[in-house]
């Protein structure tokens, strides 16, 4: 199956990838992309690099040209691939919760919790090796902070619920919120 298969276009420079967790079709990461500059909206597992790549591959998107990684939250089936991702993106920036900034700088309670719950084979067959994103890297927005892509404004809005750590991503100039 080609990449294309494994992209749906949702309206101006909006992609949704599928991140095949568990899978085809069951997750997505979204890519956005305006006035030549890109950011990943969650990232899947690290599994999900691979259909990552080629959506910025098959949209024309270098990938020094990706300017923000954004995973909502730190579960490992939104944010497990953001290290490996990070590590393909020469200038991108991580923006993260404050409660899940350490976690992903040092991401070895959520890969311990995840094998208490699944098994070690069985984690590594969900999601492959957890790499740490680099601290350096990390931008920990407040609640209600505006970051720019191209000519977008993205608002990031703490949103706690699902997890105390989440956050929504409001694309201001197109009605979208992620």
């Amino acid at each position: 199956m080609g990449i294309e298969a494994k992209l749906t276009d949702f309206g101006p420079g909006i992609t949704a990838v599928d991140a095949d967790y568990t899978g085809p079709g069951l997750a997505a990461a979204h890519l956005v992309v305006d006035g030549g500059r890109a950011a990943f909206i969650d990232t899947g597992t690290t599994l999900s690099l691979p259909n990552l790549l080629g959506a910025l591959e098959a949209r024309g998107v270098d990938r020094a040209d990706v300017d923000w990684v954004l995973p909502t939250h730190v579960h490992l089936d939104h944010a497990g691939g953001a290290g490996a991702l990070m590590r393909e993106l020469p200038n991108a920036r991580c923006a993260v919760h404050p409660r899940g900034a350490r976690h992903l700088a040092e991401p070895e309670k959520l890969i311990a919790g995840s094998i208490a719950v699944y098994g070690e084979a069985r984690f590594h067959e969900m999601y492959g090796e957890i790499v740490p994103v680099d601290p350096a890297r990390i931008f920990v927005p407040r609640d209600g902070e505006r970051i720019e892509l191209g000519t977008r404004s993205l608002e990031l809005i703490h949103t706690p619920g699902h997890a105390l750590h989440h956050y929504c991503v409001v694309d201001l100039d197109c009605d979208r919120i992620f």
